[in-house]
């Protein structure tokens, strides 16, 4: 498993089992259309899946939380249909979400289709139909300001300038700027 080493370490001991569950749906379930992509890959999701969930327990984040978090991550880039920034593959990978959840019984959670769906778009628009679509608009504002910046954690894949800092949302996610340039090493360290 991608990251397994990290995750024995006891700082992850809380998110561990959310990690393990949902990188395997993603291995073993999920579909992406580009699986020959350079940046977004499944260890891309697999990165972000394990940052957003250690923002989000470092948010206070539980449960259900980590749970909204853990399948946005799985679910995000599924329907990209190329590597630029293809504005729109996260409404297609929101509705594969929900068409994946009606035909395998995953629960749906709101709160991951929003986040799926708005996280290629300026927070702005993300934000203002969060606040508008989400019966509980102030937690799926924060798991999508947690996710968005989990997401961009894993921009240095794309070269040392990938990620402005000044444009993350949360403390949590600048504290964790060098672990992710950490992780990006592991993963491509375990490819070789």
């Amino acid at each position: 498993m991608l990251l397994a080493n990290v995750l024995n370490e006891p700082n992850f001991h809380p998110i561990k089992e959310y990690y393990e569950r949902w990188y395997t749906l993603m291995e073993e379930n999920v579909e992406f259309w580009l699986p020959d992509s350079e940046w977004h890959t499944k260890t891309h999701s697999a990165r972000v899946l394990l940052l957003a969930l250690i923002i989000g327990h470092q948010k206070g984040i539980r449960d259900k939380g980590l749970d909204a978090l853990g399948m946005a991550a799985v679910f995000h880039d599924t329907r990209r249909l190329d590597d630029g920034i293809d504005q729109g593959h996260g409404s297609r990978g929101a509705a594969y979400y929900k068409e994946y959840c009606d035909a395998n019984e995953l629960p749906y959670d709101e709160q991951t289709y929003f986040m799926i769906y708005y996280h290629d778009q300026h927070d702005s628009l993300g934000l203002s139909e969060i606040e508008i679509s989400c019966s509980d608009h102030e937690k799926a504002k924060l798991l999508y300001q947690i996710f968005k910046d989990a997401d961009a954690l894993d921009r240095f894949r794309l070269g040392p300038n990938g990620l402005d800092v000044n444009f993350l949302r949360t403390e949590e996610a600048r504290r964790l700027v060098e672990f992710a340039k950490h992780l990006l090493r592991q993963s491509k360290e375990t490819k070789n």
